[in-house]
C-alpha cells in the first residue's frame, strides 16, 4: 500500500474525533439532531486547525444513507465517495484558483440542478477570501435563497477579508488554536500506530513548533520521523535540524552575566561552528530569553517555557532581572530586524553578544527614577535643621533664622481674626525634608507642618509635592488650615488633589483639618496722580517711550455742543 501522511492518515472521521474544536463539534451535532440546518456555513480560524476536516464531517453527516445523523458510518456509499473526493454532490472548490466570476456564474447554474445521488448538494469552498469582489457579489443572492437542497460551506484562514454581506448570509464558526497538552497526546499516539518510540521532550518540542497547528504537527513529526531511525530524541531533533539547545544557551549567557566576553564570544563561534546558522541562533536566544523572563514572572508551565523549568541555569535566572532580560529581548529583535540588509549577520551577531557583555550594567529608566528620588529625598532630609545630624537653628549662624524672624507675629488671614497660630513665609527648599516619626505637637507649627507634609508626598505624589513647594505659607487657624500661593495657576494644581492634603495632613498632624488654598493678597497699586507727584512717568509719557512715538497737539472740537 502507498505511503499516506500521518496528516492525512489521522484526519478526523467524525465530530468526537476532532481535537480542540469542541464548541463547533457540539453545536454542529445539535443543529443535525433537531433538523435545523443552515444553507451557508462559514468557518474561519488559524491553518491546520481543523476547517476543511470538520467540513467534510458535515458532508457526510449529511448526506449519509443512515442520515442526517451526527456519527455517519463512514461505510456506505455515499460515505465513501465523500472520503475519497469522488462524490458528485459534495463540490470542492478551491477559491485561490477559482478567484473569478465566472466560476461564479458556472456554481449558480448547477445548483438549478438537484444532487444525483444524495439528499444535499454541497459545496465546500476553500480560502474562500481569495475570491474576487464580483466573484462574491455574483455569489450574494445565490447564498441568500438557494434551493432547499443546497449547502454551502466556507473555509477562511482570514476572516477580515471576507465581506460583511457574505458573512451576515452565513452561520459562523471560529476555530481555536489546538493545545499544547492535545498535540502532545495526538503526536504519541502516532508515534504509537507506526510503532516508533518518542521521548516525551521531543514529542514537546514538536507540539512547540506547531504552534497550535495539528497540520504542522504532524508534517514535522513525519520529517522527524524519517531520520531518527526508530527512535525519536531531542538531541536528535537539535543535531540534525541545528538547533541549539538549553544546554549550549546556558554556557554562552553564562558568561554573558559574568561580563567575559572572550567566553561568550568562543561559546558564539562554537555553537555556529555546528553548523547552526546565524538566524535560527538569534531565534533560539529570543526563545531563551523569553523563557527566562517567563520563569522571573512565576510562570512553571512546560507548554509556555518549551522546556522543563529546572533545565535553564539558575546562576543566569539570579544574576538576570526582568528590566535586563527585556533589555537583552528587545536588542535581539532589533537585530534581527536589521540582519536581512546587514554586510554579514555573523558580524552583527557578535556585536550584539559584546554588548550583552554589559548588561549587568544595564540601569533601567524606573530603577534610574528611584535611585534619583531616593537621593533627591536624603538632600531634602539632610538640610532640615535639627534632623539627621544638623544643626538646630541658632546654633550655627549659616543656617539659623533671624531672631527678628523667630518674633515677628503672625498676620492675620485677609480679614480674619489674628489668632492664627504660626506662618511659613519666604519658604526655604531645605524646609521640604522626609521625616519618618513626625514630633508631637506639629500641626500647632505651620513650617513644620508643611515640611512633614511635603516630605511624605515626595515619596508617593511627586507632582503634589512640588505643587506644594510653590506655596509662600501655612497658616493654622481655628480647625481649618489654610494654604497660600503666589498665583491663581499654582494654587488650582494643589488644589486639584485637595483630597490627598486634608488625608496626608490628618495622618501626619494627628488632627483633622479644612484645608484651603488662596491666594496670597497683593498690595494695592498707589494711585497715578501719586506716582506722577513722586516724579514717576504719566500713562502718555509711558506710552510715548515704549512706542517710540509723539504727542499730536490736540485741536479744538468743532461738533455742535463742543
Amino acid at each position: 500500500m502507498a505511503y499516506e501522511v500521518t496528516a492525512t492518515r489521522r484526519r478526523p472521521k467524525g465530530f468526537d474525533e476532532l481535537a480542540g474544536q469542541e464548541f463547533v463539534s457540539a453545536t454542529l451535532k445539535a443543529s443535525i439532531e433537531s433538523g435545523r440546518i443552515a444553507h451557508a456555513y462559514l468557518f474561519s480560524g488559524p491553518r491546520g486547525c481543523g476547517k476543511t476536516s470538520t467540513a467534510r464531517i458535515l458532508a457526510r453527516a449529511l448526506n449519509c444513507e443512515k442520515g442526517p445523523t451526527t456519527s455517519p458510518c463512514g461505510v456506505c456509499a455515499n460515505c465513501a465517495a465523500i472520503r475519497a473526493g469522488a462524490s458528485l454532490d459534495v463540490i470542492e472548490i478551491d477559491g485561490a484558483s477559482n478567484t473569478s466570476v465566472d466560476n461564479v456564474r458556472q456554481i449558480k447554474d448547477e445548483v438549478l440542478f438537484p444532487p444525483n445521488s444524495s439528499r444535499h448538494k454541497i459545496y465546500i469552498i476553500d480560502e474562500v477570501h481569495m475570491l474576487s469582489n464580483s466573484a462574491f457579489n455574483a455569489l450574494l443572492k445565490t447564498i441568500e435563497e438557494p434551493p432547499p437542497y443546497i449547502v454551502f460551506i466556507f473555509a477562511t484562514t482570514e476572516l477580515h477579508k471576507v465581506p460583511a454581506t457574505i458573512k451576515s448570509r452565513c452561520q459562523r464558526f471560529n476555530f481555536r488554536l489546538i493545545p499544547h497538552a492535545t498535540i502532545k497526546r495526538l503526536l504519541g499516539e502516532a508515534a504509537a500506530e507506526l510503532g516508533v518510540k518518542a521521548d516525551e521532550e521531543a514529542l514537546s518540542w514538536i507540539a512547540k513548533e506547531a504552534t497550535g497547528s495539528l497540520r504542522d504537527a504532524y508534517t514535522l513529526f513525519d520529517q522527524v520521523v524519517s531520520f531518527s531511525d526508530g527512535r525519536v530524541t531531542i538531541a536528535g531533533i537539535r543535531d540534525k535540524l541545528g538547533l541549539v539547545g538549553v544546554e549550549r544557551l546556558n554556557e554562552l549567557f553564562i558568561a554573558v552575566v559574568s561580563g567575559d566576553r572572550g567566553a561568550a564570544l568562543s561559546s558564539l563561534d562554537d555553537l555556529l561552528s555546528r553548523g547552526v546558522s546565524v538566524e535560527q541562533c538569534v531565534i533560539d536566544a529570543v526563545e531563551y530569553c523569553r523563557a527566562l523572563l517567563l520563569i522571573k514572572s512565576g510562570v512553571k508551565s512546560e507548554a509556555l517555557l518549551g522546556d522543563v523549568p529546572g533545565n535553564f541555569s539558575a546562576p543566569v535566572l539570579e544574576a538576570l532581572s526582568p528590566d535586563k532580560i527585556e533589555r537583552a529581548l528587545a536588542g535581539f529583535f532589533d537585530l534581527h530586524r536589521s540582519m536581512r540588509y546587514s554586510l554579514n549577520p555573523r558580524y552583527e551577531l557578535e556585536l550584539e553578544i559584546a554588548r550583552l557583555c554589559s548588561i549587568m550594567d544595564y540601569i533601567s529608566p524606573v530603577e534610574l527614577a528611584r535611585a534619583v528620588e531616593s537621593l533627591r529625598s536624603s538632600v531634602y532630609l539632610a538640610g532640615v535643621p535639627g534632623v539627621a545630624g544638623v544643626p538646630a537653628a541658632g546654633s550655627n549662624p549659616a543656617v539659623a533664622a533671624p531672631e527678628a524672624e523667630k518674633k515677628k507675629p503672625d498676620p492675620p488671614l485677609n480679614g480674619d481674626t489674628p489668632q492664627a497660630t504660626g506662618i511659613l513665609g519666604g519658604v526655604h527648599e531645605s524646609v521640604f525634608a522626609d521625616e519618618t516619626a513626625p514630633p508631637e505637637g506639629v500641626i500647632e507649627d505651620p513650617a513644620r507642618l508643611c515640611g512633614v507634609v511635603v516630605g511624605a508626598l515626595g515619596k508617593s505624589n511627586i507632582f503634589l509635592a512640588n505643587s506644594l513647594r510653590k506655596s509662600t505659607r501655612w497658616v493654622v487657624d481655628e480647625g481649618r488650615l489654610v494654604i497660600f500661593f503666589p498665583g491663581d495657576y499654582e494654587a488650582s494644581l494643589a488644589r486639584h488633589d485637595a483630597e490627598v492634603v486634608t488625608r496626608t495632613v490628618r495622618e501626619l498632624g494627628g488632627r483633622a483639618l479644612r484645608v484651603e488654598f488662596r491666594v496670597e493678597p497683593k498690595a494695592p497699586d498707589a494711585p497715578v496722580a501719586a506716582r506722577d507727584a513722586s516724579g514717576g512717568e504719566d500713562a502718555v509719557t509711558i506710552v510715548e517711550r515704549v512706542f517710540r512715538g509723539r504727542r499730536i497737539p490736540g485741536k479744538p472740537d468743532t461738533r455742535k455742543g463742543g
